[in-house]
């Protein structure tokens, strides 16, 4: 028996359709570099095409993935196949299932800045940690209202090539018989298998996230290459693929002297960085750059302080449990990971050990970002949120309650409760769509970015916060701690490298002692716990991945993960480790913008560094499974 079937045809038609797929997802690329021009300002201009062409395997990876049932329905060697209904059913498949590309590669445009890296199937957990969608899902629509119309204009032109591609569909011309057309049936599931998962390539590794660090000259470049609906995709129900091994506490101790009850209070600024301060940056704009928090800029003269501190993530739910109980940042966030509610050690179940009252203060929804969640876990005793806030007022549109009332709110919950007590709090107003209270639009500076406004008047509510503290009787045995939660993207060049991407400030001031100094040792947010233990002479033992920044012969270093690289900082060095082998060195100072790879000119540098990041990551995890 013979098969009607237009070989050449169908599989030329088939051909431009995918091709086309390939032109959009290129065109996304460009749009993504565009957009996030900021972030790859230090890109030499002829490394784009090479980058381009890199990524054309990513691209026919994520092709492949997302149409082999399009593919292979569209080769089916029968008659009924030719028919307008057949037709109409693929080009419904193929819209849909494209859609889905295109929707991650535009919305990784606007959401790649705050994580700096390509979204990853743990991005439905997180959006299940958003108590707010529908707020968040409108502003998004207004915000970004042209990537909607973008979006729009690219199913457009999929739907109408598809329609035209049908117009150019031949009458069948030979005959095949079925041996014949299931063997070209299969040769094309074969090639679709293969370009899904190894680039074409039948013998070589399956095409992995990481492999991008080979494709591009530093590592912070490895989203240009990769593509949205690749990550997505590649990493569905397989975290080992995006995730590098859990780091966790280490047991440690750091009693000095009698235990001191101090009154502990931890402000998170929200993507507070340490752009955001003059007195960080005395050498932008040739000295004249002062900043957009004068009130902190002052505080940090009366405080010990660090130039140079680092986030150990880029989201807000990596923060919380680095700097309350010292575990460092993963590809995915210890929050999410932590599903089962384990509890963890931190500085609230070792403080209520003596006696103190611990409590967590965000003005947002309850459920936003897990926090209640963690704090339970850490033993923290009160979780105050939006529900807690006394009702329709103050509240900023989308997020929770502007930054001014809600620190004034805990000033005065915190001079009811009993002391000593343990309080973090963890500001918002600094969040995307930056908005400040009616009274005082007009008030502060715009700045050159839609968050500098929001950034002056989070420092002004700050200002008016230690100024209510400072009538308080607990204020002057209180010791405060002001960091921030992640960096973002910058708006100096200085600040567009994987370095600078996790710089934050970091200060803690004591009024009532003298504890004050600057310092520019390399440090980071999971330090700060062991370093509150130190200052007030805890006796116990405890468990932390940190150093205590007190401690004169303390290691001082800071590391962080970067497209599935360790990033460690240690003096005046940056090293990039994949887990096998180090993929570069630089050297900060003399090479601010991490242009040129030393790795082979320090060996030695090299080899220490790589001792003291394996020596920290293998005697956590030696420590966690004791």
């Amino acid at each position: 028996m013979k098969l009607r079937v237009s070989v050449r045809s169908r599989f030329t038609t088939l051909g431009y359709q995918l091709i086309l797929l390939m032109l959009l997802f290129q065109f996304s690329r460009l749009l993504f570099i565009g957009f996030n021009q900021a972030l790859f300002c230090n890109i030499s201009w002829h490394l784009y095409p090479i980058y381009l062409v890199n990524a054309i395997k990513y691209d026919i990876a994520a092709v492949c993935m997302l149409n082999a049932p399009f593919i292979l329905l569209s080769i089916l060697p029968f008659s009924f196949c030719e028919r307008k209904w057949y037709q109409y059913l693929l080009m419904a498949l193929y819209a849909v299932v494209n859609t889905v590309g295109l929707v991650a590669n535009l919305a990784d445009i606007f959401y790649y800045p705050y994580t700096l890296k390509r979204i990853t199937w743990s991005i439905f957990d997180y959006l299940g940690t958003q108590a707010n969608m529908s707020s968040l899902g409108g502003e998004f629509l207004l915000t970004y209202w042209y990537a909607f119309v973008l979006l729009g204009l690219l199913i457009g032109s999929l739907l109408w090539f598809f329609r035209y591609s049908l117009s150019k569909l031949k009458k069948t011309r030979r005959e095949l018989d079925y041996q014949t057309a299931f063997g070209v049936w299969l040769l094309m599931a074969l090639g679709t298998y293969l370009g899904s998962i190894n680039n074409l390539n039948p013998f070589g590794e399956s095409l992995q996230i990481s492999d991008a660090l080979d494709d591009v000259e530093q590592v912070e470049d490895a989203g240009i290459v990769l593509n949205s609906a690749f990550t997505l995709l590649s990493s569905y129900g397989d975290d080992s693929a995006s995730t590098l091994p859990v780091v966790q506490p280490q047991e440690q101790k750091v009693s000095a002297g009698e235990f001191r009850p101090d009154n502990v209070v931890i402000i998170i600024l929200e993507s507070f960085t340490r752009e955001t301060f003059g007195s960080l940056n005395t050498d932008l704009e040739g000295g004249s750059y002062r900043g957009y928090a004068p009130f902190l800029d002052s505080l940090m003269q009366k405080s010990l302080y660090f130039t140079h501190a680092y986030a150990n993530g880029r989201k807000s739910m990596d923060a919380v449990p680095a700097i309350l109980s010292s575990i460092p940042a993963n590809q995915t966030p210890f929050i999410l990971a932590n599903q089962a509610g384990k509890k963890v050690e931190s500085l609230a179940s070792c403080l209520k050990a003596k006696g103190y009252e611990t409590f967590f203060f965000h003005g947002s929804h309850n459920a936003t970002m897990g926090f209640a969640d963690f704090c339970q876990s850490a033993d923290v005793d009160h979780y105050y949120g939006l529900d807690e806030y006394p009702a329709g007022k103050d509240f900023d549109g989308t997020w929770g309650i502007f930054d001014e009332p809600y620190l004034h709110y805990m000033a005065e919950k915190l001079d009811e409760c009993k002391k000593p007590f343990l309080s973090t709090v963890f500001t918002l107003s600094s969040h995307n769509p930056y908005v400040v209270p009616k009274e005082y639009q007009g008030k502060f500076p715009k700045g050159s970015n839609g968050i500098h406004e929001t950034m002056l008047y989070t420092d002004y509510a700050l200002r008016q916060f230690f100024k209510t503290a400072a009538s308080k009787a607990w204020y002057q045995n209180t010791l405060f701690v002001i960091t921030a939660d992640h960096a973002i993207t910058p708006w100096h060049k200085k600040y567009a490298t994987s370095a600078n991407a996790f710089a934050i400030p970091l200060l803690f001031y004591a009024p009532g002692r003298n504890l004050k100094g600057k310092r520019e040792e390399r440090v980071q947010q999971i330090d700060v716990f062991p370093t509150v233990l130190s200052y007030l002479n805890y006796e116990e033992k405890f468990r932390s991945a940190g150093n205590n920044l007190l401690d004169p012969h303390s290691p001082k270093f800071a590391v962080s993960i970067v497209n599935q690289c360790y990033q460690m900082i240690q003096g005046d060095y940056l090293l990039l480790y994949d887990g096998k082998k180090c993929k570069a060195l630089y050297q900060i100072e003399a090479d601010p913008y991490q242009k040129h790879d030393i790795k082979n000119l320090n060996p030695k540098v090299v080899g220490d560094m790589l001792s003291l990041l394996h020596a920290h990551l293998r005697l956590i995890n030696q420590n966690n499974k004791s």
